[in-house]
């Protein structure tokens, strides 16, 4: 029974509950592209998560890591002919390097200086996937293969499913143990005062990096897995209205929690889906933006700490007002 109590563990058992219900309850092909969608945006958000939520840095240009993952991905399974494990990996670690290049720089700003870096380096690289032709093919875009793992394809919705879900328990498992060891206090204690955690001598420069360059890392690896899902993509894609849709999931999800980046992803996802099924409401132009600035608004107003949290949220609460009852009598 200790064993259940490891969070490795329930993501574990969480991720094999998940991955056989489509294969126990009928779910129609739309519906499982949806929930894979749900599941990518997870990693992206989980990365984003580390380095907004848990080192309190900004950046508006994630999804250019996303796209690059993707292109990337497509590149190397296409024309290069490598096997879609490599080439999983190399999505993500090509952009943790251009990442860790881009932080080495824009790593020496703060706050609003940092977004508006980033924002201008995700608006260029979605300029080079216009122009980059060979690589890119422009707005024609670009074509990828069914992912292959041992001989086996993922053509399936379901058993693409099972295979999203299984790389985003192992990206879970490494950042709750990143965020147990070391670094993950170094970059907590960061967060919380740089003047403290400089007077126990933490590298600030450092740690800012390495938080940067995982969560580009994690786009990467989320930028493949959408490419071999959808197995089309241009350069429309990967805007700005994207990497503002991450952070909206990590705000309205939880801030600094590994379950709000997922929780996050299910509600900036499907909460437009369901929209459209409301009489009249399918018809507003934008509504689905409409909806995610007006959430935000209303989670930073009242609930701050993420619909993940809310049930601890509510119980803290109710034990105030117990404690004020009992104060009164």
């Amino acid at each position: 029974m200790k064993h259940l109590q490891s969070k490795p563990v329930q993501y574990v058992l969480l991720g094999l509950v998940f991955s056989v219900i489509p294969y126990i309850i009928p779910i129609p092909q739309s519906t499982m592209t949806i929930l894979n969608t749900v599941v990518i945006y997870a990693m992206i958000a989980l990365g984003f998560n580390i380095l907004l939520g848990y080192a309190g840095q900004i950046s508006l240009g994630h999804a250019a890591f996303m796209g690059l993952g993707a292109y990337l991905s497509a590149y190397l399974t296409g024309k290069l002919a490598l096997p879609f494990l490599l080439s999983l990996l190399l999505s993500g670690l090509i952009p943790m390097l251009i990442g860790i290049m881009l932080g080495l720089i824009a790593l020496r700003l703060e706050g609003h200086y940092l977004a508006i870096a980033t924002l201008g380096f995700g608006v260029a690289v979605q300029q080079i996937f216009v122009e980059w032709l060979a690589f890119t093919n422009g707005y024609s875009g670009v074509r990828a293969k069914y992912p292959s793992i041992f001989g086996f394809e993922f053509r399936s919705r379901e058993s693409f499913f099972v295979l999203a879900i299984a790389v985003l328990v192992l990206l879970c498992i490494f950042a709750y143990n990143l965020l147990k060891a070391k670094t993950g206090r170094a970059i907590l204690a960061m967060r919380d005062s740089v003047s403290a955690a400089q007077a126990m001598g933490i590298n600030i420069y450092k740690y800012k990096l390495v938080a940067f360059a995982l969560s580009a890392f994690y786009a990467g690896i989320a930028g493949s897995m959408y490419m071999h899902l959808i197995r089309f993509t241009e350069p429309t894609q990967w805007g700005i209205g994207l990497s503002l849709n991450l952070l909206a999931m990590v705000v309205i999800g939880g801030l600094a929690s590994i379950g709000g980046s997922i929780v996050g992803s299910v509600f900036l996802v499907l909460a437009p889906e369901i929209i459209k099924e409301v009489p009249g409401l399918a018809d507003i132009k934008n509504l689905s933006y409409i909806l995610t600035g007006a959430t935000m608004v209303l989670a930073i107003m009242f609930f701050p700490h993420g619909l993940a949290r809310l049930g601890m949220q509510w119980r803290s609460y109710l034990s105030k007002r117990k404690k004020n009852a009992a104060v009164n009598i």
